[in-house]
């Protein structure tokens, strides 16, 4: 049930996107502001710092089209909270697959991410791809938004799970028939390498 809950919340997501096509260019720039506004909240946290590294595969299912897998690496930038539980921000580079009608498309996104032993939150933007012709020779892509949330208990050993949408920032693409990527996908979280630690 909260799987389903957060699914019509994100879906909800979509009637307050802009309906107009954003150009590649401007993604870029929406990219660099993210990091510029980054690098000054880690500069402000600086006395709380926590930066470390965690790789995690992710497997699930998508909605309407078939089997997903791919990379996620999040890297942890400061502490929001340092009671128990340790709340931390981070960012999150990914890259995955979907399978739809015997093709394969992959999504790589740029994501904002408040974690804890338990919980998972992310929102990013990121671009779907789509091979086609001769050896694959062609591509076409789509931008769009990311939102995720994933959910675990304290045992080490109980699998995450993940909640996440892509939703196409045109609400339509030639190469998919619906207007967004609806997935619950499973991952281990391995203990993360701690990189720099200031308290």
């Amino acid at each position: 049930m909260l799987c389903l809950d957060v699914f019509l919340l994100q879906i909800n997501l979509v009637h307050l996107l802009p309906k107009k096509n954003i150009p590649a260019k401007n993604m870029k720039k929406a990219i660099a502001i993210i990091i510029l506004f980054l690098s000054t909240i880690i500069n402000t946290q600086a006395q709380d710092t926590k930066v470390y590294l965690s790789p995690r595969l992710i497997i699930g299912w998508t909605f309407y089209s078939g089997f997903n897998y791919g990379i996620d690496l999040t890297i942890g930038l400061f502490k929001i909270k340092s009671d128990n539980p340790e709340i931390n921000f981070c960012i999150s580079p990914q890259y995955y697959f979907v399978n739809y009608k015997n093709t394969q498309q992959n999504i790589i996104s740029f994501n904002a991410v408040i974690e804890s032993n338990i919980y998972r939150i992310a929102a990013g933007i990121g671009q779907v791809n789509y091979k086609w012709g001769f050896k694959g020779i062609n591509r076409n892509g789509a931008l769009g938004y990311q939102f995720d949330v994933s959910l675990t208990t304290d045992s080490k050993y109980t699998p995450w799970v993940q909640c996440k949408t892509f939703v196409l920032h045109n609400g339509y693409w030639e190469f998919y028939s619906r207007p967004y990527y609806l997935s619950t996908n499973i991952f281990f979280r391995p203990e993360p390498y701690i990189v720099y630690e200031k308290k």
